[in-house]
């Protein structure tokens, strides 16, 4: 029991290092309790005297003890194990520290990995920013660079649209000065040649004046010498004739001989004048006009020179009897003026196209055309064309040579062109394929010679290279309200007011030998035709003209032919308000019903034919 007590006491001085510890369980007891009680005891100073004087007394019971050697060895051997502890704790702890340093470099790599990592992942994202950016400041510079070039763009256009417009309004100064001038000039001219022609006639009156005596004297003795002359030759037939009277006279013979003669001579000369008159009708007949034509005025064999070109005052007074509506008045008189000016200038002749309602006026402005422009007029039918087929193209190819060869120059009109000059399809016939090519070869060039008006109530029917031949296109549309009562007045003054007239009669063209011959014909019974008009005026034109909407100029001339009929089917010539208005409900109940008709047939025909053309 003593050992472990002086090991024990042995390891408190050890542990002390200068301190002694009691060999006696009661120094060991009384030091574990000083211990404890040090422990309790507050931190003190590290130099403590008491723990030196116990070390001491316990190195004094340990030298004292028998077992010191034993105690000594057994702590050395402690010591020993302490070391080797220590050292096995020592290599324990380089192991542990060799793995913490490998651990720590492990960690230190992987730790070094991502960082590399996250430096590349950083640079790679830093070098996709850049690159965006990049292409995004690479776009924006192509967009300003697009923005620019457009601006410049604009800017060249606009440029050489100012150019173009200065070239323009340069041009149209230099061309109204070169007019201006030309202008100035020809007025020079004829200011120059008038003062010429004065300067002439004054000085041919002056030289006139100054040689009147000799003038006279001159006239006298020619007037002399031309009556003598001729009282020489008077007397000379006389006496022949005097002579050649007492032969006969005294000569039977010779007297039945002249008598004979002279019959013989003034039958052969009205044979002959009949005889060529009928034969020139006849070769005019089928001869001269083609058999396409209706109606014309030109006489191809025997026809007179060209007539007198009108002036455009005198041709803007010729249509002066047709009504129109305001703006096609114009339009027609402008055109009429402008085929006078044509014609005048030995122009080429342009093409019209005229397109309407039936019954608006459109052969009869052509015909008014014709006339006061100087031209003849020719009038064809589309419809006879159509059943000609293959013979067509020989009867147009015949008309037009027909028409280039006038002195005046013709109007060749063609009504209801639709007939034959449609737009080519595989349904069309060979015939009327070639009489549309025929008439398109022959408008191909306009013509100083002639021009062509076509007239149709279906404009969008016509083949589209008809429509480009066309070079004024005019649209013939019903009457307004202004222009049918203007058209009543105008038809009732005809057919009631100057009825069984001269003037009546042949209307507004001037009377021919016929005319004239059956005007005198008349003469004794025009008095009894004559109607009497009671009570209509006016207000019954304004009435029937306001009712009368939708009628055609064609339409109004017959309802006036219906009132001079009734008026000459009453038991007087009379026409009162009373009978005006009788006729005209009568022809607005025929409108409608000719209108329902007409309506009702389209829809029918529409509906079977899958849709009607507009």
């Amino acid at each position: 029991m003593a050992m472990p007590r002086l090991a024990r006491a042995w390891g408190a001085l050890a542990a002390g290092g200068a301190g002694a510890a009691l060999l006696s369980p009661a120094a060991v007891a009384h030091a574990d309790a000083d211990k404890k009680a040090a422990d309790k005891k507050p931190p003190g100073p590290l130099f403590d005297p008491e723990a030196l004087e116990r070390g001491a007394k316990a190195l004094r019971e340990i030298n004292a003890s028998p077992h010191a050697k034993q105690v000594f060895a057994l702590s050395r051997e402690q010591e020993v194990t302490k070391q080797q502890e220590a050292k096995t704790a020592e290599a324990k702890f380089a192991a542990q520290a060799a793995a913490a340093g490998a651990e720590q470099e492990r960690v230190r790599w992987e730790a070094q990995g991502r960082f590399a990592q996250e430096e590349a992942q950083r640079k790679a994202q830093l070098a996709q920013y850049e690159d965006e950016l990049a292409r995004k400041r690479q776009a924006h510079e192509h967009e300003l660079q697009r923005k620019r070039n457009a601006e410049l763009v604009a800017l060249q256009a606009e440029q050489s649209r100012g150019q173009e417009v200065e070239r323009l309004r340069v041009e149209q100064q230099i061309q109204a000065e070169r007019r201006a001038a030309e202008q100035y000039k020809a007025d020079l001219q004829k200011e120059v040649e008038r003062s010429k022609a004065l300067a002439e006639a004054e000085g041919r009156i002056k030289e006139g004046r100054e040689n009147e005596d000799v003038n006279r004297r001159a006239a006298m003795l020619r007037y002399q010498e031309e009556t003598r002359k001729a009282l020489e030759s008077i007397n000379a037939v006389m006496a022949h004739l005097g002579t050649a009277a007492r032969e006969l006279l005294t000569d039977q013979d010779k007297l039945l001989m002249l008598v004979a003669g002279g019959s013989a001579l003034a039958l052969g000369v009205y044979g002959a004048r009949e005889g060529a008159r009928v034969a020139g009708r006849a070769a005019e007949r089928w001869l001269g006009t083609p058999k396409l034509v209706r109606e014309t005025s030109r006489r191809a064999l025997f026809g007179g020179g060209a007539a007198p070109v009108k002036s455009n005052e005198a041709v803007r007074k010729d249509f002066g009897d047709i009504v129109l509506k305001e703006g096609l008045h114009d339009q027609v008189r402008s055109l009429a003026a402008m085929a006078a000016n044509t014609k005048r200038h030995g122009a080429p002749f342009r093409h019209m196209l005229f397109y309407g309602p039936p019954g608006t006026g459109k052969t009869l402005v052509a015909k008014r055309l014709a006339r006061t422009s100087g031209l003849d007029y020719a009038i064809l039918s589309g419809g006879d064309v159509a059943p000609l087929e293959g013979g067509a193209v020989t009867q147009l190819h015949s008309t037009f040579d027909w028409a280039e060869r006038s002195r005046k120059g013709l109007l060749l009109f063609i009504d209801e062109a639709d007939a034959f000059l449609g737009r080519r399809s595989d349904a069309m016939s060979e015939g009327l394929r070639g009489a549309l090519n025929a008439l398109l070869y022959r408008t191909g060039d306009q013509s100083r010679d002639f021009m062509v008006v076509l007239a149709t109530n279906r404009p969008g029917d016509l083949d589209d290279a008809v429509l480009d031949r066309m070079d004024e296109a005019l649209e013939f549309g019903l009457p307004g309200e202004k222009q049918r009562e203007q058209l009543v007045k105008l038809y009732i003054d005809k057919y009631i007011v100057r009825a069984g007239t001269a003037e009546g009669e042949a209307g507004t063209a001037p009377p021919g030998p016929l005319q004239r011959l059956s005007s005198l014909l008349r003469g004794r019974k025009s008095e009894a035709d004559r109607i009497e008009v009671r009570g209509v005026g006016a207000p019954q034109f304004s009435e029937a003209a306001a009712a009368m909407e939708g009628f055609s100029a064609r339409e109004i001339a017959k309802f006036a032919a219906s009132v001079q009929a009734a008026v000459y089917g009453a038991p007087e010539p009379v026409l009162t308000p009373e009978l005006f208005r009788r006729v005209l409900d009568h022809k607005l109940r025929e409108h409608a019903a000719r209108r329902a008709f007409v309506v009702g047939h389209h829809g029918t025909g529409d509906s079977a034919a899958g849709g009607g053309k507009a």
